[in-house]
């Protein structure tokens, strides 16, 4: 793969800037910063606006890697552990959680009000504000800044910081003795999650156990998929019934219920059959609207076991299967094998993974962060196409992959494309 440049990447950064500048020129009002304003840079821009607005940012890292030697890209990992360290702090001890934007606060008050050392809090703030948490006024007060009051008043992004520091973190630390005494393990309780966190029985078991637990993930996750997340109303596009029955779609492991009732606007002619454990379907069914009640259905289903639901059209699932190794997304493929009629199709919305040289060094970063974060947490992967066709073939040779495409707007999201698989069920004529 050819690399722009330190001369390609300025221009990138001018021209993409000038782009992104210009939005808001036009709108009469500067560029956010991260002092003047709590919603600097959280509004949602055009879609032409938000690639202007990643491409010089991506440009700008870039350029700051090309400026630096083979020694400042290693010795760069002691600054971005504190910056782990900072976040931390802050996220564990609610440091700002109740101050206000534009409020001032002295360093011995927000010690006193958390039971803590005032230096202490001093010194952890100060490292902070390096990264842009927090500020300190000319005469030594503590303020807010856009990063910090999100962090304190955006409750699912609080929670997904949670996730990072007290969940993934220190499994983290624990990848290379994991790998060590768990070579390729396909396993929950063999990774390094279960190491760190010192598990005696599966991590979602474990949760279920610690309702505030619970509640932080599902929170954080919440969040992650309604910011960044791909919102795959897109997965019926150009399908038709084979008959001109009532369609149904089950959406297995589908939580509230929340695609398939954007679904349901979307495709009138539908019906739905969302699936998930008994806690999850008693919330879903109590907020589904009025207006769905006759095409969207709850039912209580572990997709551990067989499916239930016999010769549906579709049988959904969105971002389960990263969650499990191959050993277990197989398992789950196979618990629908019963009941699918031919024809019948597996859509699974879900992380597909660029191939090497289809994406720049910091897209990279994203995708395969999130796979050995996957690894780390439950042995479970991310997946590229090969990956996907693998899966299905491994669960029986009776699906035919129909490939990977990716939703309008893909692009945009954090962390990498959240793709549409599709796969067919096609047994011969002696299998019917």
């Amino acid at each position: 793969m050819v690399f722009p440049s330190t001369t390609e990447l300025l221009g990138i950064i001018k021209q993409q800037t000038k782009y992104y500048e210009s939005y808001y020129s036009n709108e009469g009002s500067p560029p956010p910063d991260h002092y003047s304003s709590p919603q600097a840079n959280e509004r949602k821009l055009p879609a032409d606006i938000e690639l202007a607005r990643q491409a010089a940012r991506e440009a700008c890292i870039q350029l700051y890697e090309l400026l630096s030697t083979p020694t400042d890209i290693l010795m760069d990992v002691a600054p971005a552990s504190t910056r782990v360290m900072a976040v931390d702090f802050i996220y564990t001890h609610r440091i700002g959680y109740d101050l206000g934007w534009g409020d001032k606060i002295t360093y011995r008050e927000l010690a006193e009000a958390r039971g803590l050392d005032e230096d202490d809090v001093r010194r952890m703030l100060r490292l902070s504000m390096a990264w842009l948490l927090f500020d300190e006024t000319d005469d030594g007060m503590v303020v807010h800044t856009a990063p910090s009051f999100a962090l304190a008043t955006n409750t699912g992004l609080s929670a997904w910081i949670g996730i990072m520091t007290k969940e993934n973190w220190p499994s983290m630390l624990k990848m290379s003795e994991a790998v060590v005494k768990y070579p390729g393990s396909q396993e929950q309780m063999e990774s390094a999650y279960a190491m760190a966190h010192h598990l005696v029985e599966p991590l979602f078991q474990t949760w279920e156990k610690d309702p505030k637990r619970i509640k932080r993930f599902t929170k954080g996750m919440e969040f992650i998929h309604a910011t960044f997340g791909a919102q795959p109303l897109d997965v019926l596009q150009g399908y038709e019934s084979p008959d001109n029955a009532i369609p149904t779609l089950v959406d297995i492991g589908g939580s509230k219920g929340h695609v398939s009732i954007g679904l349901a606007h979307a495709h009138p002619k539908w019906k739905f059959i969302v699936q998930d454990l008994a806690q999850t379907i008693a919330v879903g069914e109590k907020e589904l609207p009025e207006q769905l009640k006759d095409r969207v259905h709850f039912m209580v289903h572990d997709f551990w076991m067989e499916q239930p639901v016999k010769a549906a059209d579709v049988y959904f699932f969105r971002l389960i299967f990263h969650d499990w190794s191959d050993k277990y997304s197989i398992r789950i493929l196979r618990n629908l094998i019963p009941a699918l009629k031919k024809g019948a199709k597996v859509i699974i919305c879900d992380t597909c993974l660029p191939d090497k040289n289809a994406v720049s060094p910091y897209q990279q970063r994203q995708h395969r962060g999130k796979d050995i974060i996957m690894k780390s947490f439950s042995n479970g992967k991310e997946r590229d196409a090969t990956d996907w066709a693998a899966l299905f073939k491994g669960a029986d040779s009776r699906f035919e992959f129909l490939g990977v495409r990716l939703p309008p707007g893909s692009e945009l999201i954090w962390g990498g494309e959240e793709a549409i698989i599709e796969a067919v069920w096609s047994p011969s004529s002696e299998d019917v």
